[in-house]
């Protein structure tokens, strides 16, 4: 943005920036890997966030950013779509997930599922339209993605009304309505609120800047104060970067760098990006078994296409073809191999798992002899599909791996069905951290009642002699509804923390009024 606005900046930091973000989506490998899913983790926002960064970046669309929007896409549930994320606020609201998701299958998804790519926009648009934000992050994002899906202008001046409406009197957004003002929240609001179309000159949006301005330190940064509070490893152990303010350093980074965005917003834009993701263009049949229909691929074969063709780096046809099932039941009619792995162990039953809607895909591989491993339940398990689960766990595959995913997702049925096929409901970590303790840290407060019954221990206590409730009680997300889930279940609210509080008096130490009301 700096760049776009005529500001001196280090084209070598900038540089070196880009070729550690893009460095998966520009190796000769990138487009076997991106088919086989061997990142695959949490679409969104991993996916989404790489996917809007590369187009700023001026990286056009290609073969590589086809496959990550296209399977994007297919996580779409009744209009959003979901993050197993819980790092508030950067990474747990669903309405960023869904903004996200929107601006990245907007920008990559092909030309050939265009009409796929609009009816899953239209759908987010409804959603983004009737869903109430509870949050500065929440409301920032509907505004956003809104806007990205081109909705109507009397659904935007609703979300930007929606947003203004946490702006604190003095200026300035705070993550939640109890707290005070922060950079993170002031900053992504004036982005969306800009983006919206408010004029520079709005007396909201001058306030907000204002805040900025006066609440920048010395050094450029901005302190924005952490809620990941609890003592639960959810990451890679603490480390510092050399950013200032300790363990405040992550979420500061990510409240100047919305801050600088919104200072940016407020300076003409005079874009000028080289496209500089060009890579060579792949055979013409790779993109027809990825995007094409089951005709286009059917007379291919008919001119010599070998039904068992495959890159250098062992991605096959059928699996560039697994999510489509007409196009599976193609190949295996023409000899398809269904036990052909990559030198990574990807396979086409693993690919057909990573999409959602896949279920018959599924079934046409299993019984032309595709091997079940565990692997491909896990990634069924992620994307939250019923009965993408339902054939692999008939087939025989162990359900205990794909619980924890079920669990930090937060999908109920999945979870139901998959103790109902075996999977170890009890199962602890090392730790003392049992499926209990994951659903309070993930704010999943739909599981609990279903993993207290199958017999998940509702009082244990782990390492740091936290119970699920002390989480609960120590992690804010706005509202108190895993709380009242433990409640429910049974859960002791008198037990003491290693420092002699009650999971309500703990509550209270980090002024978390609305947990503490429900305590009470």
């Amino acid at each position: 943005m700096a760049a776009d606005r005529g500001f001196d900046i280090d084209r070598n930091i900038l540089d070196e920036v880009g070729k550690k973000t893009f460095h998966g989506i520009r190796t000769p490998e990138a487009l076997d890997d991106a088919i086989q899913a061997t990142t695959l983790n949490d679409p969104t926002p991993n996916d989404s966030f790489l996917l809007m960064a590369a187009n700023t970046a001026g990286i056009r669309p290609d073969l590589t950013l086809a496959v990550y929007a296209t399977r994007l896409a297919s996580w779409q549930r009744d209009g959003h779509w979901i993050t197993s994320d819980f790092r508030p606020p950067h990474s747990s609201s669903i309405f960023t997930a869904t903004a996200t998701a929107i601006r990245a299958i907007q920008l990559y998804m092909p030309e050939e599922l265009r009409t796929e790519r609009d009816a899953s926009i239209e759908r987010a648009r409804r959603w983004l339209n009737t869903a109430r934000p509870m949050s500065t992050e929440d409301a920032s994002f509907r505004l956003l993605g809104l806007v990205w899906a081109n909705a109507g202008k009397s659904e935007i001046d609703m979300a930007r009304h929606d947003l203004l409406a946490f702006e604190k009197e003095a200026g300035g957004w705070p993550q939640l309505p109890s707290y005070p003002p922060d950079a993170y929240s002031t900053g992504e609001a004036l982005f969306a609120l800009h983006e919206s179309g408010v004029p520079l000159t709005n007396a909201d949006w001058r306030r907000g800047l204002k805040f900025l301005i006066t609440t920048q330190a010395l050094d450029g940064t901005w302190r924005v104060r952490t809620r990941m509070l609890s003592p639960a490893s959810v990451s890679p152990k603490y480390f510092t970067t050399g950013f200032p303010y300790k363990r405040d350093e992550y979420i500061s980074y990510a409240g100047s760098t919305w801050a600088t965005m919104a200072l940016l917003s407020a300076v003409l834009a005079n874009a000028n990006r080289d496209g500089s993701g060009l890579r060579a263009v792949p055979p013409p049949w790779i993109r027809t078994a990825l995007f094409g229909t089951a005709q286009q691929l059917e007379a291919a074969l008919d001119a010599g296409l070998d039904p068992n063709a495959k890159t250098e780096r062992g991605t096959t046809l059928l699996m560039m073809a697994a999510p489509n099932a007409e196009k599976v039941r193609l190949l295996l009619a023409r000899g398809a191999d269904t036990k052909a792995t990559t030198q990574s162990g990807r396979s086409a039953l693993i690919i057909a798992a990573a999409y959602r809607g896949t279920a018959e895909s599924l079934r046409l591989l299993l019984e032309a002899g595709a091997t079940d491993q565990s692997r491909e339940l896990v990634t069924a398990a992620m994307s939250g599909d019923l009965e993408n689960v339902k054939v692999l766990a008939e087939h025989g595959v162990e359900p205990s791996a794909a619980l924890a995913q079920a669990v930090t997702f937060g999908y109920p049925d999945i979870v139901e069905l998959l103790i109902r096929k075996g999977a170890n409901a009890k199962m602890t970590e090392r730790s003392g951290i049992n499926l209990l303790h994951w659903a309070a840290i993930a704010n999943r407060p739909e599981v609990v009642a279903t993993l207290s019954t199958a017999g998940a221990l509702i009082n244990a206590r782990d390492e740091n002699g936290f119970t699920p409730l002390m989480y609960a009680a120590t992690i804010d997300f706005g509202d108190s509804e895993i709380v009242k889930a433990l409640l429910r279940a049974g859960a002791d609210p008198s037990i003491r923390n290693g420092d002699g509080r009650s999971a309500r008096e703990q509550a209270r130490y980090f002024h978390h009024t609305q947990i503490e009301d429900a305590l009470r």
